[in-house]
């Protein structure tokens, strides 16, 4: 009773100090109204196997993913109300939005759940003491949270980036080869995994994490975002 209690008050203060706000629309005091949820479908019904995107929509994507990625799946399409609550996590450090998607998540993903571990994909250290944390940590664990499998910190990023939002598909690429490595600290022989990020464009950076993890062992690799572009 005393521990329901503190944490009533804690949802209290944190509702006083930082306003709930619906990340399509702004409107106080839910995460996302019911107007701004109606107005952009999830994908759901017959999906790609694949790509994870539903047939219906006819524009698979199967043809420009890495070879190194078995099935991706995302919550919805880059746009929207999905759009606003990856960039308010993202770039404004509200990680209380999460607790929204967490179930988005766990549902989308709930065909790649045999695994063995859930793998975040890593920021450069410059840039995650520039920003303070890292989004794709955030949503992995609220994902283990849901479907009971561990978070493994199993990649580290070796060389800071450029966006990737302003390069084409080559350019993407060329812009991450081998700017991931293995983790000292872990070891991914014989796992299955499921890389973790907020979304995914041509899946040219899942596909260079996916290549370290398989020279290093790993059995394979799907990976679950919370938006994909189409």
């Amino acid at each position: 009773m005393v521990s329901n209690a503190l944490a009533a008050t804690g949802v209290f203060f944190l509702d006083i100090f930082y306003p709930r706000r619906c990340c399509g629309c702004g409107v106080r005091g839910t995460w996302l109204c019911e107007q701004c949820d109606s107005a952009l479908e999830r994908f759901a019904g017959h999906l790609c196997p694949r790509c994870g995107i539903p047939l219906e929509l006819n524009v698979c994507r199967c043809d420009e993913m890495p070879a190194s990625i078995e099935r991706v799946r995302s919550v919805g399409p880059y746009g929207g109300w999905l759009r606003g609550a990856v960039s308010q996590v993202k770039y404004h450090g509200e990680w209380a939005r999460v607790e929204l998607l967490a179930p988005m998540l766990a549902h989308a993903s709930s065909d790649l759940v045999m695994a063995d571990a859930l793998v975040p994909v890593p920021l450069h250290p410059s840039r995650r003491k520039q920003r303070g944390f890292n989004q794709t940590e955030k949503f992995a664990e609220v994902l283990s949270l849901e479907i009971a499998v561990p978070v493994q910190h199993a990649l580290q990023r070796t060389r800071r980036t450029s966006p990737q939002v302003w390069l084409d598909g080559e350019g993407r690429r060329t812009n991450v080869l081998d700017a991931f490595a293995l983790s000292t600290q872990h070891s991914v022989a014989g796992a299955r995994l499921i890389l973790v990020d907020d979304v995914i464009t041509t899946g040219a950076t899942l596909g260079a994490c996916a290549q370290v993890l398989l020279a290093a062992g790993a059995v394979a690799v799907d990976a679950i975002t919370v938006a994909r572009e189409i």
